[in-house]
């Protein structure tokens, strides 16, 4: 599955840059920024999900309950780093704010796709 996490991870960040090259060709460079910066920040909810990944596969344990609760963490972590990420955004940038929802849905589109397309048969 890591292997998989990997691939989907490469595959998500080559969606975002040939979004992030059609919004330069389309729309000009605050285009393609904004584009690239969503696209980044659904690249940094797969990377944080890929390190949990890694984490989560040297320190097994068979309690049920630390299993969820490292669930739920990770979890957490996620929704809030993407959470900040856009915030920062639209409080401080201000520019292209669609391009910007875009190239995160095209990111995120891209990784979960991908996760789908590249599963480990067992």
């Amino acid at each position: 599955m890591l292997i998989s996490l990997r691939r989907a991870m490469l595959w998500q960040t080559g969606a975002v840059g040939a979004a992030g090259l059609a919004g330069l060709v389309l729309g000009g460079a605050a285009v393609a920024l904004a584009v690239l910066y969503g696209g980044g920040a659904a690249l940094a909810n797969t990377a944080l999900l890929l390190w949990r990944w890694r984490a989560g596969a040297k320190d097994y344990h068979c309690d049920v309950q630390k299993h969820l609760k490292g669930f739920y963490r990770s979890s957490l972590e996620r929704f809030f780093v993407v959470g900040i990420l856009l915030v920062l955004w639209f409080a401080l940038v201000r520019s292209e704010p669609l391009a910007m929802l875009t190239g995160f849905l095209i990111g995120q589109l891209a990784g979960i796709t991908a996760s789908m397309a590249l599963r480990e048969r067992t």
